[in-house]
């Protein structure tokens, strides 16, 4: 059996699984929430354990009494093992704090890791954390969080309002059913729009600091360390139907918004498995939420992608209909990876058009697995960053401009055999132009080429060779 029939069979078994799988999304254009009937309960906000993994994640822009902008994020984790589909065993937990100064560059990164169960204290029916020297308490719309990073002598005390409703992650698509690979599924949400205000002290200056933040609750019985793994038939069969269903929406929402085709392929090897989270707050206080898988070595053009956009903090649109580019990257040389900093984005649903454009002005951070796992197969890395975004959303009432502020963070697997290649090929069409760019790097060889030949609007041809690291 040769490569072209092989790949034949593969495409018509991935049609008639598409054709005749039963359809299990929405088929409202948006998703509409009450304040006064929250879509969560206490027992969603509450600890899921024993279950394979759970995330409280906030994301917070802060204004300082003397103007200083900063951002903090901190997290609140713990893994288990999945030994059965419904037994886990004792696994890891770390809490984590970032903080960025906007305006003078610098920035902390505090870490701390512990066995689970163990110095991590979570609460069933609400949110009620303690790791160390930090803690979270609170149920829908109000939290508190008190951060201590005693490696830096950074304190963080900040009291939540949120101002928009929690949203559920693929509630149109997959009806709040995520899958994690084959081992498991699970559950998010998120509040996009929550005001902020309480104090922050840096080396022994307290400074009082109000803004805007993002809150995030995310559990799944799965293995998280090994998404692949299968432990019962029943249970792949149901991640299987999700991750069908998810495609079949996805397709339907290409054609039916029918996005003008940009002509493009982009690959590239830092994309085998990973995802993209990015959060974006306005001044005119609409919001956009994107969740991004990064897999098939996909890094652009029209992609599999969640993104949530809302005017009021009530009513959420779920869009599937993306074109991506990546614009500028950062070279992470230990990893042997490229890292998006600057993106832009075209999004479409019914008579919804967004137009986005994100760049970076913060540090990257960068957290190894390795660094903190001893015993892992696959080695993988975090990448976090904050930025401005500007663009603007086009619906019945006409434009409107989008400026304001947000926060990336991208993860990627780091298989030991593997190094980057990539392939970028972008045409230039009427009305526009006429011509095409071909851009090809590999650390293989070491080398990357390119190759640009225009037509119109202007006579414009490139070409050249260089050497690039062989990592």
């Amino acid at each position: 059996m040769n490569k072209n029939t092989i790949v034949t069979y593969i495409i018509l078994i991935l049609f008639l699984t598409l054709a005749f799988s039963p359809k299990v999304y929405g088929k409202s254009p948006s998703i509409v929430y009450s304040r006064g009937d929250p879509p969560i309960t206490p027992e969603d906000e509450g600890s899921h354990f024993p279950c394979g993994y759970e995330i409280w994640f906030y994301h917070t822009q802060l204004t300082f009494e003397d103007g200083q902008k900063w951002d903090a994020a901190a997290t609140f984790v713990y893994f288990m093992n999945k030994t059965s589909e419904d037994e886990y065993t004792p696994g890891g937990s770390f809490i984590r704090n970032r903080l960025w100064n906007r305006q003078t560059g610098e920035y902390f990164d505090f870490f701390k890791t512990g066995i689970f169960p163990g110095e991590f204290k979570t609460t069933k029916n609400e949110i009620n954390l303690t790791y160390y020297n930090c803690s979270g308490q609170g149920l829908f719309p109000d939290y508190h969080f008190y951060i201590y990073d005693d490696v830096h002598n950074i304190k963080t005390d900040l009291d939540f309002h949120a101002t928009s409703s929690p949203c559920w992650l693929a509630q149109e698509s997959l009806n709040r059913v995520i899958p994690w690979g084959f081992s498991g599924t699970g559950s998010a949400y998120f509040i996009p729009v929550i005001e902020v205000e309480g104090n922050v002290s840096v080396n022994g200056t307290t400074y009082n600091a109000t803004g805007f933040a993002y809150f995030e609750h995310d559990f799944s019985y799965c293995n998280f360390a090994n998404p692949f793994a299968v432990y019962s038939l029943k249970e792949f069969g149901r991640c299987v139907r999700q991750i069908v269903c998810y495609v079949r929406w996805w397709l339907k929402q290409i054609i039916i918004n029918r996005p003008r085709i940009i002509p493009s392929w982009h690959q590239s090897s830092d994309y085998l498995f990973g995802w993209i989270w990015n959060w974006n707050v306005f001044e005119n206080n609409c919001s956009i939420v994107i969740f991004r898988p990064t897999i098939y070595w996909k890094s652009g053009g029209i992609i599999p992608v969640l993104l949530y956009f809302s005017e009021d903090g009530e009513k959420y649109s779920e869009v599937g209909c993306v074109y991506w580019r990546n614009i500028r990257e950062k070279y992470i040389e230990r990893a042997g990876i490229y890292i998006p900093l600057e993106f832009e984005l075209i999004a479409r649903k019914g008579k919804l058009k967004i137009f986005l454009r994100y760049n970076t002005t913060t540090e990257l951070t960068e957290l190894f697995k390795s660094d903190w796992v001893e015993d892992f197969k696959t080695d993988s890395c975090t990448f976090y960053c904050c930025g401005n975004v500007t663009g603007h959303y086009e619906n019945e009432n006409g434009e409107i401009p989008l400026n304001g502020l947000g926060a990336v963070e991208q993860s990627r697997s780091l298989p030991k055999l593997f190094k980057h290649r990539s392939r970028e090929i972008d045409f230039l069409i009427p009305p526009d132009g006429l011509g095409f760019t071909f851009r090809k790097r590999s650390h293989w060889t070491g080398l990357e080429r390119f190759i640009k030949i225009q037509i119109r609007p202007y006579l414009d041809i490139e070409f050249y060779i260089k050497r690039i690291p062989r990592t």
